[in-house]
């Protein structure tokens, strides 16, 4: 157990059900054991029912909302009192359109003190993207822009009907091009659809974004209100407006962080972690319109 673990914290000797069908575990439970002394369970639930990836199922609602119902579903099956679920979502980069980006969610559920609390975590590092294929050339430059084989591939057809053949979790050099071949042959372009499996338990670069969240979560939980002094002290918002170094005006670079609590009305300013007290001239819209 980490040494600055509280043995007297809110969460010391529990049990928190993880919803998962991909050994989440792996990432959430060192950083609840080591920062909150809470062990992780897991629950084998089919979570694909909720939407998977690859679209066979369509996600209802947003990636908040799935998570949250992930979470209840883990504490129903379990009659637990914590429970903890987590959705992710990949896609173009809104500023540059040929990067990729990803955002996970965790969501954390306290039935004994009846309250919520999710936190995200945005990654460019993620390995994520999907091409329609014709030659195996091109698939050799797809597999090592995708990390392949340290994470996973899936191949379908390109033009493809409901219920037939999708390939998921793939991670060796010989069935790649097994599948590829036989996607190309039932496709009637001809070609493979190969995308990245985003499924943590097959990517190891979102297995550690999940971690990282995981750790965010738990040294929340273990930060208490200074005022009430209930789990979950954390940012609520960040405040625009850092004065430019050269005219003075406000900009839309973050001055302040806002720390809130889950339960009362309590919330404090924190300043910018960096120190950074001016915005860069080039920064203001006022001196670069």
């Amino acid at each position: 157990m980490g040494a600055g673990v509280n043995a007297a914290g809110p969460y010391w000797g529990s049990y928190v059900a993880l919803a998962t069908k991909h050994a989440k575990s792996i990432a959430v439970a060192p950083e609840f054991h080591e920062r909150l002394g809470a062990g992780v369970t897991e629950v084998a639930l089919d979570t694909d029912a909720f939407g998977t990836f690859t679209g066979e199922v369509q996600r209802r609602g947003t990636a908040i909302d799935t998570a949250r119902r992930k979470c209840e579903a883990g504490l129903d099956f379990l009659g637990a009192e914590y429970g903890v679920a987590s959705e992710g979502s990949f896609g173009s980069h809104p500023w540059s359109p040929l990067a990729a980006i990803g955002q996970d969610i965790l969501y954390f559920i306290d039935r004994r003190r009846s309250f919520h609390l999710h936190v995200h975590r945005t990654c460019e590092a993620t390995n994520f993207r999907k091409q329609a294929i014709a030659s195996e050339e091109d698939l050799e430059r797809f597999a090592a822009e995708s990390l392949f084989p340290t994470h996973a591939l899936v191949v379908r057809p390109n033009q493809r009907n409901p219920g037939e053949p999708l390939h998921k979790g793939i991670t060796t050099w010989d069935q790649l091009l097994r599948v590829y071949r036989s996607s190309r042959a039932q496709s009637p372009d001809g070609l493979a659809w190969v995308e990245t499996d985003m499924r943590a338990h097959v990517n190891p670069t979102r297995m550690s974004e999940i971690r990282a969240l995981a750790r965010k979560l738990a040294c929340r939980l273990a930060t208490p209100c200074p005022a009430c002094e209930s789990p979950g002290w954390g940012m609520v918002a960040a405040e625009k407006g850092l004065p430019c170094e050269h005219c003075n005006q406000s900009t839309e670079i973050i001055r302040h962080y806002v720390l809130g609590c889950v339960f009362c009305d309590h919330s404090e300013r924190s300043a910018r972690h960096d120190g950074l007290v001016k915005a860069p001239a080039i920064q203001c819209t006022w001196c670069n319109p």
